[in-house]
């Protein structure tokens, strides 16, 4: 009797523990999958944008004759992360809104309007998914360093992984902030 009573309870205990592991890995995938979900929907809204200032580029030389954003063909052949390329387009998109200042005529034509207000939704659409991407990092980050996760976190080799920026917020490198 001793040793079935050592047996279920070792059998029950087991399965707690599988319980446990199969609980906290499930959790780990959910935002492992959110979090690819997003980035690819980031990867998507970026391509948007840089044909959209690819299409304005060429569009205002159709109409003021002057080549705006000459960088966005360099951006083809440079690796960069999204997050870099974001930098880059924001800084070219910047460019664009500095037209409607210096070419006051190009506002009042429709295609120019509607090239604005696309790039606006883009930039709300890129708004929301670095956003969302940076909640789901954060909880899977709290999950790699919270107990009973950390030891599956361990176990299945997940580590804690950056924010959209790449800020990195648990090294030593505190001159990480671009502007």
């Amino acid at each position: 009797m001793n040793e079935i009573t050592f047996f279920i309870l070792l059998l029950i205990v087991g399965g707690l523990i599988g319980l446990v592991y199969a609980t906290c890995y499930n959790a780990f995938q959910k935002y492992l999958i959110k979090i690819n979900e997003v980035e690819s929907k980031i990867d998507a809204t970026l391509r948007e944008r840089f044909d959209l200032l690819n299409n304005a580029a060429i569009y205002v030389k159709e109409k003021v004759g002057e080549e705006i954003m000459t960088e966005l063909s360099n951006l083809e052949a440079t690796q960069l992360s999204s997050f870099d390329l974001e930098r880059k387009l924001v800084s070219l998109t910047r460019e664009f809104y500095n037209l409607k200042i210096v070419h006051r005529d190009l506002v009042k034509l429709d295609s120019f309007t509607n090239i604005d207000f696309t790039l606006k939704e883009n930039d709300a659409e890129l708004d929301g998914y670095t956003s969302y991407y940076n909640d789901n990092i954060s909880k899977f980050n709290s999950l790699v360093r919270m107990f009973p996760s950390n030891i599956i976190a361990k176990v299945s080799r997940f580590k804690e992984r950056t924010f959209y920026d790449g800020k990195n917020l648990n090294d030593k490198n505190t001159n990480d902030f671009k502007l």
